[in-house]
């Protein structure tokens, strides 16, 4: 029995490689976590790369409301982090609804606010606190007033914020009987 289909973009990626940014979308959406991992996407209005009306959806399901409440949310997740670095492994980019979809997954590498021991390692060799593996669902809408002609409609965050926590608590960034207020 035949089923739709639709075109789709595919890349690997090992991190450590320089990045394909033969797609449109995957072009602004490299810069965009270029900005966010490195540059001054927090510091500027989140309008520079995210639609008014930008919506995140954090991994546990909550649907934050449009606009500043989904920007703070998704900055308050990076709030415990001095710096990140999000390791591209795999995007998946294609249309809908007039838009585009772009799914990736991503190692999200971070040195917490409190020193303590780097046990973690990315493909270039750089030592970090913690690593979560995570998936991203990123919607993007063309825009002639974002970087590139797109802008970010939307995020959905898929990912496990456990060992991020666990080195947390070692730390003494937060204790165990404050995780069940």
């Amino acid at each position: 029995m035949p089923y739709p289909t639709i075109p789709a973009y595919q890349t690997y990626a090992n991190g450590a490689e320089p990045r394909l940014r033969e797609h449109p979308v995957l072009d602004f959406l490299i810069d965009h976590q270029e900005a966010f991992d490195n540059g001054n996407m927090k510091t500027e209005p989140y309008t520079v790369f995210h639609s008014d009306d930008f919506t995140f959806t954090k991994s546990d399901g909550t649907i934050l409301p449009p606009g500043e409440a989904s920007w703070k949310g998704w900055l308050e997740g990076y709030a415990p982090f001095i710096e990140h670095f999000h390791e591209t492994r795999y995007v998946c980019i294609y249309e809908r609804n007039g838009g585009w979809e772009m799914v990736g997954f991503a190692n999200v590498y971070a040195n917490l606010l409190v020193p303590g021991e780097k046990t973690k390692t990315d493909l270039s060799g750089r030592q970090w606190d913690v690593v979560v593996p995570g998936a991203f669902l990123f919607t993007c809408t063309k825009d002639p007033a974002g970087p590139k002609g797109f802008k970010v409609k939307s995020l959905t965050l898929y990912g496990d914020g456990v060992p991020v926590v666990g080195e947390m608590i070692k730390r003494g960034m937060v204790k165990p009987e404050d995780l069940s207020k």
